[in-house]
């Protein structure tokens, strides 16, 4: 070989592939764009809710029936008030850290400002760990500087809530850039999807205030000096009948109506991203949605059910046509070019082809039947059906069950949009926790529903065994998705090790 053809030989070497550059060129940009990388907080704050649903299992009445009906761990030495304080103290020391851990699942979907991300991160992770763990554990020690801790990772979570608003404020034309917005998303140059994250972000603050004065005043009497006989805690479902409520009572009614719903819209307006809705229909429901949250947050602060129904209603349709389109989409990726060609039976079946986003937009779909309708339907009847004397235990058991199914509803879709993160390819892991997930749901949440609605005289038993037979399909649903997470997650980092 010559020394012209040995240099021919190493400037072929030299030269990358055709298109190599330009892929280079592309990931850098991607790279550049996409600074801040939220897997490991995703899986920390799952491993953390993780952790406290196992210890809540241990009681929880569809787990307990299998043991006997008994609590697993023999630690509670509470009176009636005793009890009631700590299962408050359960609910927010999972409450909490769920909905900064959606908070964070959001920034995967709308820009933020980066300068703000690391004060988020402290914030809302600090917060939810802190709050998370002290205030389970004093639930059962009753050791006072665990409440204190407590407190401070609650106000670390609202102070990340008030960072949040900043680096979501949209400016028109500005922020974010209005030349990779969502077509439809555009008002005059603001950004209607932050706008709409933004008045969520709030109505959720002065939510979270509410329920703060609310237990300020009952525990301290610090707030509008009261001087109630028990100062103590109470469920608001216990309170829910009395027509006239003190302050204490109103705002911590209010405070548990509104609280999941907010959480609610705010998986809700991923979905919109998720679905890949775009165009006029979600020009107007970017218009509606705002609305609808101002509207249902409103109701809920003042206690009127007709504004909740209304703000509740305008949800319902942009709910609904996030999961037409997602259902749409899925199909339309499987067919691709035959999609329009093809019958609409195989259009249908298209939309299995994808299991972990059918059963997503599934169970957005069905939730406005078992939640957001039969909410509504119970509450057009209260009064003179279901706050009758006969009605007493019925009412009861839909005031507990009603938010337990939205609280478990939306557990759902947030593990099924994690699923879709961490593996966003079908495989067969993915395709069981999906199925479980939606088979699960969708077995319980109706079931659920009957027991919750039935008649005074009706049997109860048949239809509580045959919600507890969807929650443990449920279960076996949700350690499938954990195993699915954490592999592809393990997986990511053991190719980020071999770069």
């Amino acid at each position: 070989m010559d020394k012209s053809e040995m240099k021919l030989k190493i400037e072929e070497k030299n030269i990358p592939p055709i298109g190599t550059a330009e892929l280079t060129m592309e990931t850098h940009e991607k790279e550049e764009k996409s600074k801040f990388n939220y897997n490991k907080i995703h899986i920390s704050l799952i491993i953390l809710l993780v952790c406290e649903v196992l210890f809540l299992l241990t009681f929880s009445e569809p787990m307990s029936f299998i043991w006997g009906g008994e609590p697993l761990f023999d630690i509670y030495n509470d009176d009636l008030m005793g009890r009631s304080a700590r299962i408050v103290m359960i609910y927010h020391s999972i409450a909490t850290p769920f909905v900064a851990a959606t908070t964070f699942w959001c920034f995967e979907f709308f820009e933020i400002r980066e300068k703000y991300v690391p004060s988020l991160k402290v914030t809302l992770v600090t917060g939810s760990f802190i709050s998370g763990i002290c205030g389970l554990l004093f639930a059962y020690t009753r050791i006072r500087f665990l409440h204190e801790f407590f407190y401070f990772g609650l106000f670390l979570v609202f102070l990340g809530g008030v960072i949040f608003i900043i680096a979501a404020w949209p400016v028109p034309n500005k922020f974010p850039d209005p030349k990779e917005a969502t077509d439809g998303a555009l008002f005059y140059g603001l950004d209607l999807e932050n706008y709409s994250m933004v008045l969520l972000a709030f109505c959720v603050l002065v939510s979270i205030v509410y329920g703060a004065l609310a237990a300020m005043e009952v525990f301290t009497n610090s707030i509008w000096v009261l001087n109630r006989p028990n100062q103590d805690a109470f469920f608001a479902e216990e309170v829910v009948k009395v027509l006239i409520h003190d302050h204490p009572e109103e705002f911590i009614v209010s405070h548990l109506h509104i609280q999941l719903s907010l959480t609610g819209a705010m998986i809700t307006m991923m979905g919109y991203k998720i679905s890949k809705i775009k165009g006029t229909i979600y020009h107007i429901m970017l218009f509606l949605c705002p609305i609808g949250i101002i509207t249902i947050s409103y109701g809920a602060w003042v206690l009127n059910h007709y504004l909740i129904w209304v703000g509740a209603g305008i949800l319902i349709l942009c709910t609904i046509a996030l999961s037409i389109n997602g259902l749409m989409e899925i199909s339309k990726e499987h067919l691709g070019e035959n999609y329009t060609a093809t019958s609409l039976g195989n259009k249908i079946k298209g939309m299995f082809a994808d299991p972990a986003r059918f059963a997503l937009y599934w169970i957005y779909l069905y939730a406005q039947i078992v939640v957001t309708i039969c909410g509504i339907s119970v509450g057009l009847r209260t009064r003179h059906i279901f706050r009758t004397h006969e009605y007493v235990d019925v009412e009861y058991d839909f005031n507990v069950g009603h938010w337990h199914v939205l609280a478990v509803l939306l557990a759902v879709l947030v593990i099924l949009i994690a699923i879709k993160h961490f593996q966003p390819e079908t495989t067969r892991s993915s395709s069981i926790a999906a199925w479980l997930l939606s088979i699960g749901g969708t077995w319980a949440f109706t079931f659920a529903n009957a027991y919750m609605m039935r008649k005074p005289t009706t049997d109860k038993m048949p239809t509580m065994i045959l919600t507890f037979v969807g929650v443990w399909i449920m279960i076996l649903g949700f350690i499938f998705a954990i195993y699915v997470i954490l592999h592809a997650h393990r997986h990511d980092l053991k190719l980020l090790k071999e770069k």
